[in-house]
């Protein structure tokens, strides 16, 4: 064959296999629920591979695709267009009934670890763990706007992790494990006030006394509390609890504490009078790690994140009254106002190398049933549903998505 036809037939072949590769495009789906179907103009497509949450489609042309699951709101996109992170299309869908009704996705900043309403409603803060500050929403017409992000003056530290609103002094405190430190704001402008070194090593949780007198960190490296003088801003005690403490609530009459034990199945009981331990609830029999806790009506509600469950528990006694398993990694629990949910946020399995890395599923917040924890609805998240909040008159719920920079928003109604 004279040599210019081979370079020819060379040219050729090379343009057929360009033209197969470009007609045969691909895309790694991660999704929830993890079974939607796909479409490709209204056509069922399959998985070519299927490996840690992640399935693999194959398109031969451009087109729309829709994912749908039976119960669920199907979305469409351009093939073009799918929305990505780090080459994986995340696709999560809404329920198609339910109390829970979506309304929108607002960016934060970096592992947004929490979220809480002001007392009056108008204002949503946002502490961030991996960046310096606290983002700070207004609530317009049932929606969020972002209106600035708080910082320390003089500070570039990240770690910002929970808050807490003294309505009395009209305060927010915001505590900041990697300072050691709780930082104040005045409620109403939004102005910095001053920062408090709790001595503690990495504070998490804050809580203040039913009277208002005492407020109170949790640190998590030296095992202990915290005790400062609301008014004066004095440091009065720390009082060792013999455990990693986590989440915190009083009693009534502000005489008991209720504190998280991180390292097992224990609630810790602090006697306020005494400064010490002076009981232990245990929870369970296995591998524990108590992180949220809530007083209400002579009821202790609990999160363990290992065991993925919640407990209803009888104060006074201890006793186990109800318990359930919600999903992997359990993580902030909250009430509605009105005491008919408890919501749990579950930020899904871990990814096995580093926590901090997008695990193999999407997480979700399940709304239980106060009075017995039965299952009234689940709401999809994206990566690691975190820090959950409640608007005061109960009609606006939102949850953080820790990995994702992200904060979505939906209307309650139930």
């Amino acid at each position: 064959m004279p040599r210019i036809n081979r370079l020819f037939l060379c040219l050729i072949i090379l343009l057929l296999a360009s033209t197969s590769i470009w007609a045969q495009s691909s895309f790694t789906l991660k999704s929830a629920p993890e079974d939607l179907n796909v479409y490709l103009n209204n056509e069922l497509i399959r998985p070519v591979s299927s490996s840690a949450g992640h399935r693999v489609f194959r398109i031969a042309n451009e087109g729309m695709l829709r994912f749908s699951a039976e119960g669920y709101t199907s979305i469409e996109y351009h093939s073009e267009v799918l929305p990505s992170r780090n080459r994986i299309v995340g696709i999560k869908l809404e329920n198609e009934r339910g109390i829970a009704t979506y309304r929108a996705e607002y960016p934060t900043g970096v592992q947004p670890k929490s979220a809480y309403f002001t007392p009056d409603g108008q204002r949503l803060v946002v502490p961030l763990l991996a960046q310096h500050g606290i983002d700070v929403f207004q609530v317009v017409g049932g929606f969020l706007r972002h209106e600035r992000r708080l910082t320390v003056p003089g500070s570039r530290m990240e770690g910002f992790v929970e808050a807490l609103f003294d309505e009395r002094r009209r305060e927010m405190w915001v505590s900041n494990m990697l300072e050691n430190k709780v930082h104040i704001y005045d409620m109403d402008t939004l102005e910095y006030k001053m920062g408090l070194n709790t001595v503690g090593v990495f504070p998490k949780v804050i809580v203040q006394s039913p009277d208002g007198k005492l407020t109170i960190t949790s640190n998590w490296i030296t095992h202990d509390l915290s005790v400062f003088d609301s008014d004066t801003k004095r440091l009065l005690r720390r009082i060792p609890v013999g455990c990693t403490p986590r989440g915190m609530a009083f009693s009534p009459d502000g005489n008991l504490l209720y504190v998280c034990n991180y390292d097992g199945p224990f609630v810790e009981v602090v006697d306020m009078t005494q400064n010490r331990v002076v009981n232990r609830f245990r929870l369970h029999n296995q591998r524990g790690a108590v992180r949220h806790i809530i007083y209400r009506d002579g009821l202790l509600y609990i999160s363990d994140m290992a065991l993925g469950s919640v407990f209803v528990v009888e104060a006074a006694t201890g006793t186990i009254l109800r318990s359930t398993w919600v999903g992997p990694n359990i993580n902030t629990i909250i009430l509605t106002p009105d005491g008919r949910y408890v919501i749990a946020a579950s930020r899904g399995v871990n990814n096995p190398v580093d926590y901090t890395r997008p695990g193999p599923d999407f997480g979700a917040v399940y709304i239980l049933n106060a009075n017995d924890l039965s299952l009234k609805e689940k709401i999809w998240g994206r990566n690691q549903p975190t820090g959950v909040g409640v608007s005061p008159d109960g009609k606006l719920l939102v949850f953080t998505d820790f990995l994702d920079q992200n904060l979505e928003l939906y209307w309650l109604d139930g």
